[in-house]
């Protein structure tokens, strides 16, 4: 018997009890105060597809000084103030209060006004104590069709802001939802345009694409649409070459988005897959792979602790890694740390599942296996895990500086080699020997 396909329900009634008590407190204030309030945006989005708000905002007819007035007893943060838009924190949870857009044409901003200039229709909804929820752009309708729209022209929601581009790519992402057409052809039209906004703010949308459920789907809008050029144009640059010896019959770029689709959404190991490749079709030899990483991570803002994190692994021929023996699983750890020896194994399993090899899951069975029998033999791996230490050296008359800490890496490339030599009179064995070389 064929099953029906389960409809998603959406909430269309949502009542005072589904928002915020703080994002209902500023409210109460401001409509006390005299001034129109509503919550508005993403967070509604989410209320009405069923799912959980995090970020609330909170569009009002008050001007910022207005906002500062009422609510003078709590700690407001100025930044955005200049774009009419104030930060109010109530129990260390920070809300966005926002004036209505002004519009040239419109003398008095108001609440429709203030919505037709939002970016997409699921995006342009708000509610209203008593009233419930206000759509003036047909977004419910979208959000039952799974479509991402632009307010009215999307050429000029485009234009507005051209980070929206990046954002429309995103939702599709996260809320595995379709562009439309038009808005599409907008994207496609005005690609260039993204080279106004800043690093950061394409940063924070490109990191959602990648961690996303989806970033195959979103790498292959940014390239066909015409983003990636402009965002990494490195990437861009993998599209049609091709490479046989590990991603036969698809081009490098088809085989790195496979990589991320297979892979879990975490930032680094993501990272690694996308950017481990892409040295492949540049000429000069000379530039590594961990200086192009860390290179296009720097361009797009990401901090230093992220750039070391990827550097690491990027930096090692992952695939060619043999850890079935069991020095190499303890040289790697000792060179890489424990967390970065499970990220190999994530990748190594990416890899195979893409190119459909049985054979090779099986053997990779063995291969974690061999490393989780390594890691809990709890192996030597740093100097603190000598036997001895510095101390012991010196008192056996070496020096301090360059003698004492080149014997010490010597000790323990020893002990990786050999784990059972790890003990205090082995190793003082070894220095008796040494010395009298």
């Amino acid at each position: 018997m064929k099953k029906e396909k389960k409809e998603n329900k959406l909430n269309l009634k949502i009542e005072s009890k589904d928002i915020n008590p703080g994002a209902l407190s500023i409210i109460k204030k401001l409509n006390d105060s005299g001034y129109e309030a509503l919550v508005v945006g993403g967070c509604i989005r989410n209320l009405i597809m069923g799912g959980e708000a995090h970020d609330w905002d909170i569009n009002t007819k008050a001007e910022p000084e207005e906002i500062v007035e009422v609510f003078r007893d709590y700690k407001v943060i100025p930044v955005g103030k200049k774009f009419g838009t104030l930060t109010v924190v109530i129990n260390h949870i920070n809300y966005e209060v926002s004036t209505f857009k002004k519009n040239k044409s419109v003398p008095t901003p108001n609440l429709l006004e203030d919505l037709r200039h939002r970016d997409f229709t699921i995006n342009a909804l708000a509610w209203r104590e008593g009233e419930g929820v206000i759509d003036y752009f047909n977004g419910l309708e979208d959000i039952k069709q799974k479509i991402i729209r632009g307010v009215e022209d999307p050429v000029e929601r485009i234009k507005e802001d051209p980070l929206r581009m990046l954002r429309a790519i995103r939702l599709a992402c996260e809320l595995d939802f379709k562009i439309d057409k038009a808005t599409l052809q907008g994207i496609e039209e005005n690609s260039s345009l993204i080279k106004k906004v800043s690093p950061e703010r394409i940063r924070d949308e490109f990191v959602k694409i990648l961690i996303s459920n989806f970033p195959k789907r979103g790498f292959k809008l940014l390239q066909q649409l015409g983003l990636l050029q402009f965002i990494l144009p490195e990437l861009e640059g993998c599209v049609g070459f091709y490479q046989e010896d590990f991603c036969p019959n698809k081009d490098l770029f088809e085989h790195i988005i496979n990589l991320l689709n297979n892979l879990p959404p975490d930032l680094a190991l993501r990272l690694v897959a996308l950017l481990g490749e892409v040295t492949q079709p540049i000429s000069n030899s000379q530039t590594s792979r961990e200086e192009v990483a860390a290179k296009i991570l720097r361009r797009l803002k990401f901090k230093n602790s992220i750039i070391k994190k990827v550097s690491i692994l990027v930096q090692e021929d992952w695939r060619a890694i043999d850890f079935l023996n069991p020095k190499n699983v303890r040289q790697f750890i000792s060179k890489n740390g424990e967390e970065n020896i499970l990220n190999v194994l994530e990748l190594k399993r990416a890899d195979i599942k893409i190119g459909k090899k049985i054979s090779k899951l099986k053997q990779l069975e063995k291969i974690e296996q061999k490393v989780r029998e390594v890691l809990e033999e709890k192996p030597p791996v740093s100097l603190k895990d000598l036997a001895i230490n510095g101390k012991d050296l010196i008192d056996l008359g070496y020096q301090e500086g360059v003698e004492l800490g080149g014997m010490l890496k010597k000790l323990l490339e020893i002990v990786i080699d050999k784990p059972e030599l790890n003990r205090r009179e082995k190793l003082l064995e070894f220095l008796e020997t040494d010395s009298m070389k």
